[in-house]
């Protein structure tokens, strides 16, 4: 582990597609910090696998499977246009 650049400890940072890719390396690099990390994404079975490495860093950490492309969870129902 290298030294920290900076403390993000008692901070919760949620990250959308967080299981691969450049979305895991932000999520582990936030976790280093000390962040508490959600990710949501949606693969299960990678949502787990982050869960565990990211837990790694003695941190609080969620997934979610959620896939942001269906933006129907971004508005509640009486502010939904159609």
């Amino acid at each position: 582990m290298s030294p920290r650049m900076f403390d993000l400890s008692g901070r919760i940072a949620v990250v959308t597609g967080g299981n691969r890719g450049i979305g895991r390396a932000i999520a582990l690099g936030l976790a280093e910090a000390g962040a508490s990390v959600a990710v949501l994404a949606r693969n299960p079975e990678n949502n787990r696998s982050v869960v565990d490495e990211l837990e790694k860093f003695k941190v609080p950490a969620y997934a979610r499977q959620l896939d942001v492309r269906k933006g129907w969870f971004l508005c509640s129902r009486q502010s939904r246009s159609r």
